[in-house]
């Protein structure tokens, strides 16, 4: 059975014009690299994902829940230029942390609530960002 994070990387993918090449990262023996590499065009594009239950209080705070070593791989590679980013899916749609705006935390339930785009705006972003 899959986790509900690749169920949902699957369902943004799926959204994903042709041309933007993806792959999947997962490599018990280097942690902490970005779940996605994309590739288009016009620019590369690594991308971490999480995935959430958005609580029904809308003053509670949400942790992204990014591991120190997520953290340091993104935070790194955007230094050196890189295009990184984040994206919290949840059931109902997802929200996108261009670079490191994800490491402004915190972030409470209605920030996401208001900032969630369906999951084929998310992979328009992936493409217009790639030129796909």
């Amino acid at each position: 059975m899959m986790k509900p994070e690749n169920t949902f990387i699957g369902s943004v993918h799926k959204h994903l014009p042709e041309n933007v090449y993806r792959m999947k990262n997962n490599n018990q023996y280097n942690s902490g690299i970005a779940d996605v590499w994309y590739s288009g065009p016009a620019a590369d594009l690594w991308v971490e994902y999480k995935f959430i239950k958005i609580p029904a209080r809308k003053d509670t705070v949400i942790d992204i829940a990014l591991s120190e070593l997520q953290k340091k791989w993104l935070i790194d590679r955007h230094n050196e230029g890189r295009n990184v980013a984040v994206i919290v899916g949840s059931k109902d749609g997802g929200v996108y942390f261009p670079d490191i705006s994800w490491s402004f935390q915190p972030y409470n339930a209605k920030f996401f609530r208001d900032a969630m785009v369906p999951r084929k705006t998310l992979a328009e972003f992936i493409g217009e960002f790639t030129g796909g």
